[in-house]
């Protein structure tokens, strides 16, 4: 549990997590949007239903395997780790189809834009303020740490994002951002349409096994408190790995939020609301609605030093 004094690295997740939804087919829209005469829209639909069968034939056989869905979190690790290979094929794919082919970093750029003023993208409740919180701590008084760590297929979209939402700009975001990349973007070149590992990394960021990685390194960097941030099955390692780890959870749960707390009840793992730190003797995990409740949080516990 991190300590009341002192900075937080805070880690946070992407889609699901800082925003409302997936924001994947939004990428997608903006690809489409871009190439008119193609058939991006049709083709990512057939991406979408044979990633679909795909999954669920593994994991239909995976189970059928070992009888039994996991009862520990050894066994859920393992579990995730045979999943990637889903992930990948999905990606093979996706280039392809060519559906991200000719896409340059100023179409996503105005993409996201357009994305974000119409409410196609949208950052949960309280999160510019909880950034502005972080960001005071920051620079003023904690040195906390930040970070956003996604299985997303582009670095750029998501800091142009955040750059509408007020957070900073795209080009201050870059080198906090841990996720993929369309081949290209960096480079200020057209994309080919495959999904790349970052200039920050030498592997794909495509499952729980890969966001745990990126994890362990970041803490190697500087060792202080991690507090993790996520919503659904990717999440599941660093949520356990973090000193705290604090689940987004919407009423009713979403399918991504429901098959996480689904694991998280196979292995025995609580999952109490944040509010109640404190006054609970609690080993497990914590849930959030919204960042207004985790900036409440913090402040309290900034409060009471």
């Amino acid at each position: 549990m991190p300590s009341k004094s002192g900075p937080i690295h805070w880690i946070l997740d992407w889609d699901g997590t800082i925003t409302k939804r997936d924001a994947l087919e939004t990428l997608v829209n903006i690809a489409a949007s871009n190439n008119t005469h193609s058939k991006i829209l049709n083709d990512w639909r057939q991406v979408s239903e044979a990633y679909m069968r795909d999954y669920e034939n593994t994991l239909k056989d995976l189970l059928a395997q070992n009888l039994d869905k996991p009862s520990t979190i050894n066994t859920e690790r393992q579990l995730l780790y045979k999943i990637k290979d889903v992930e990948k094929r999905s990606l093979d794919r996706i280039y392809q189809s060519k559906i991200f082919a000719g896409l340059r970093d100023d179409m996503l750029d105005k993409g996201a834009a357009a994305a974000m003023e119409k409410g196609n993208v949208q950052v949960r409740d309280g999160f510019s303020d909880f950034m502005h919180h972080i960001q005071t701590r920051k620079k003023y008084e904690k040195r906390d740490e930040f970070n956003i760590l996604s299985v997303n297929w582009s670095q750029r979209f998501i800091a142009a994002c955040l750059e509408i939402a007020n957070i900073s700009s795209v080009q201050e975001l870059l080198p906090s951002i841990h996720s993929n990349e369309l081949e290209g973007i960096q480079q200020n070149t057209p994309s080919s349409g495959l999904i790349v590992p970052t200039s920050q990394h030498q592997d794909l960021i495509v499952s729980s096994v890969d966001k745990i990685s990126v994890l362990n390194q970041l803490r190697s960097s500087r060792q202080i408190p991690i507090v993790y941030i996520g919503d659904s099955w990717t999440d599941f390692e660093c949520l356990l790995s973090a000193d705290l780890g604090i689940c987004i959870r919407d009423e009713p749960m979403t399918s991504g939020q429901q098959t996480l707390a689904d694991a998280l009840g196979r292995v025995d793992v609580q999952c109490t609301h944040l509010e109640e730190m404190g006054t609970v003797d609690h080993k497990g995990l914590f849930w959030a609605r919204n960042f207004e409740e985790i900036k409440r949080w913090v402040q309290r516990s900034d409060s009471i030093e």
